[in-house]
């Protein structure tokens, strides 16, 4: 079977940049273990100036650039005029069995070969919260909804991370089959030993106003109050705006000894940082299923998030972690606190965290569900 994924993918093997990428660098892994499968990697959007194919191993990576009349336009303007045309034209030389695309949703419309697309966010609600566009923000946003939900309509199958993406399937579309296949996990996350330090909150996602970096700042500012020896370790990049507010804050409380900023850091120091952790926060506004934590209850790190998006249906309220109301810094303070004061409470949550993990997101488990939506497609097709 020749598979080819059309999604963002990571750069360097070691450095992870988004969770689409992450579940994307996960699920190939798998498959390239597969003897009967060949696969194919196109990313639709890349920074370099042509074309490039790299050899990834056993695996090819296409990275697709702008170019020709059309390469002057914004990202969701060029998808339109040309980049839906580079793909097509790339999937008629390489002439796979089936395309997966992961999250690329206006791409995926109308494929001409057997196609089944991965909805990962619900990326026109994301939007509601960029405020880097000024004027602008407002047309973006409408594009996006646009293309979006064009793209919904006119894919026949579906794979759904969470149950909270299908009240975003249109009525009318042109689904004839949808899975709920949850993101999966490298094995190297369920084989973190723990050694936790005291006080050691993490957040581990892009810091941006969606994600409500500043609120969990602000919560912070109580919690180091209540704990003397806590420290916020934020990982992931950063909008440079948003990051300068963010630092902004940090000094004006002055909590500069406290939060650090880590930067887009490497598979390998997210799993120390995961290790050493009491928690992982996800104060996030808006969410689908975050790869974070699934990968932080694969290591069994309790989880403090949002109860927002397809969180609840992975984050068992004090079972698993605790969910709290985003918009609300005393809710986030006062789950944080309990995990950090309530040692018996965090290490039941740390093992049912990750049993839960083990059932639903082991990638290889994963990538077999994924293989089986393979064959039914190809198998009606037939």
């Amino acid at each position: 079977m020749h598979i080819a994924m059309v999604t963002v993918f990571p750069k360097e093997a070691h450095s992870i940049d988004g969770g689409v990428a992450g579940v994307a660098k996960y699920l190939v892994d798998e498959l390239v273990k597969r003897t009967d499968v060949k696969l194919t990697v196109i990313v639709p959007k890349s920074d370099a100036g042509e074309i490039t194919c790299e050899g990834w191993g056993d695996f090819n990576v296409y990275r697709l650039a702008k170019q020709g009349f059309w390469s002057f336009l914004p990202g969701t303007v060029y998808d339109i005029f040309a980049r839906k045309r580079q793909i097509r034209s790339l999937l008629r030389q390489i002439d796979p069995d089936i395309v997966h695309f992961q999250a690329v949703t206006f791409l995926a419309a109308n494929c001409e070969q057997p196609n089944i697309l991965t909805i990962h966010g619900i990326a026109e609600r994301d939007a509601l919260w960029d405020s880097r566009r000024g004027i602008l923000r407002r047309p973006k946003w409408l594009l996006l909804k646009l293309t979006e939900e064009y793209g919904r309509r006119r894919v026949p199958h579906v794979i759904l991370i969470s149950e909270y993406v299908r009240k975003f399937l249109p009525a009318k579309n042109r689904i004839r089959k949808t899975w709920l296949i949850e993101n999966p996990v490298a094995d190297s996350y369920f084989d973190i030993e723990r050694s936790v330090e005291p006080g050691r909150i993490l957040c581990c996602s892009r810091v941006m106003p969606l994600k409500n970096i500043i609120g969990m700042i602000k919560a912070f500012a109580s919690i180091a109050q209540q704990f003397p020896d806590s420290q916020l370790r934020i990982a992931g990049a950063s909008q440079a705006a948003y990051i300068e507010t963010c630092r902004q804050h940090v000094e004006r409380t002055g909590l500069e000894s406290k939060v650090h900023f880590l930067g887009n850091i490497t598979v390998k120091d997210v799993q120390t940082e995961l290790s050493k952790a009491n928690c992982l926060v996800v104060p996030s506004f808006q969410e689908n299923a975050p790869l974070s934590i699934a990968e932080a209850m694969a290591a069994g790190v309790p989880v403090v998030a949002a109860k927002v998006g397809g969180i609840p249906e992975m984050v068992q309220d004090g079972k698993t972690g605790l969910l709290v109301d985003p918009h609300d810094t005393n809710s986030i303070c006062q789950a944080v606190s309990k995990v950090l004061s309530d040692q018996e409470l965090t290490q039941s949550m740390a093992r049912s965290a990750k049993e839960f993990a083990e059932d639903r997101f082991r990638a290889s488990a994963v990538c077999e569900k994924t293989l089986q939506a393979y064959r039914d497609i190809l198998s009606e097709r037939s």
